[in-house]
């Protein structure tokens, strides 16, 4: 199985990618894997003609730890990185590929403060945690009741 990870994708920067290789056997597969970065579009036809042409593509080599790739600086927008595997040993492991969408500079603005390593991603899942203690207490308050009353009357005449 190919892995892909977006490390870094802000606006003015590189974007740096993370590929590796996993398989369900004792030693990884080892093999050349096929980076590519491209624009992502909303509609099919847009998206047949952005992966026809990318922005980025480069092949590095695999052992076993993962490798980081270095791809070009990008305007703000939508992309698409892909990872495809092709084993040293095509009789025991079988090619592979992987892809990931991600954003550069749309979302997590901090007003033009450095974001340091977090990705650009400031402040992600704070108040949200609120809400799922508020829901949760009362999904219990509401259980609470429904046990209460239904329980049975003991010495009252039927």
């Amino acid at each position: 199985m190919t892995h892909i990870k977006v490390v870094t994708a802000v606006p003015g920067k590189p974007v740096v990618l993370e590929v590796s290789a996993s398989a369900n056997y004792k030693t990884p597969p080892e093999g050349d894997i096929a980076v590519s970065l491209s624009a992502a579009s909303g509609t099919a036809r847009a998206a047949r003609a952005v992966v026809a042409a990318p922005l980025f593509s480069t092949t590095v080599h695999f052992v076993d730890q993962p490798v980081r790739v270095t791809g070009p600086v990008v305007p703000r927008g939508r992309y698409l990185a892909t990872a495809a595997l092709t084993p040293d040993d095509g009789a025991f492991f079988l090619p592979s590929d992987a892809r990931t969408a991600f954003r550069v500079g749309v979302a997590g603005e901090t007003g033009g403060q450095e974001d340091g390593a977090n990705g650009g991603l400031p402040n992600t899942g704070g108040p949200d945690v609120w809400w799922l203690v508020l829901g949760a207490g009362l999904v219990g308050a509401g259980a609470a009741g429904v046990g209460y009353s239904r329980r049975r009357q003991v010495g009252l005449p039927a």
